[in-house]
């Protein structure tokens, strides 16, 4: 799955699409009962739990999501799992994770 990286995003938010390709996402969350404001608005979400994620060769375990209803193209890679990392960067560009 590609995630747009969004230091500006509370949280990982997932397309309904992206959610739906996933079998460890806990569709019984949905219809989408909360809501969350963005740019474009406010938008409806559902809480959803990511058994298992990783990157590369780093792999955790019970990460917090929202599936989000709305024109998002694409899903957000926000600040509650970036914030795992002891560094956030760019090298030209190459993002760089450290923990």
């Amino acid at each position: 799955m590609r995630f747009v990286v969004d230091t500006g995003a509370t949280s990982i938010a997932l397309t309904r699409r992206d959610a739906g390709r996933d079998r460890h996402r806990h569709e019984r969350s949905w219809p989408l009962p909360g809501e969350a404001r963005t740019a474009n608005g406010v938008v409806r979400t559902a809480p959803v739990l990511i058994d298992s994620f990783g990157i590369g060769e780093i792999h955790d375990e019970r990460i917090m999501a929202v599936v989000i209803d709305g024109d998002l193209d694409q899903s957000l890679l926000g600040m509650n799992y970036l914030s795992r990392y002891a560094r956030v960067s760019m090298q030209g560009r190459l993002l760089v994770l450290e923990r």
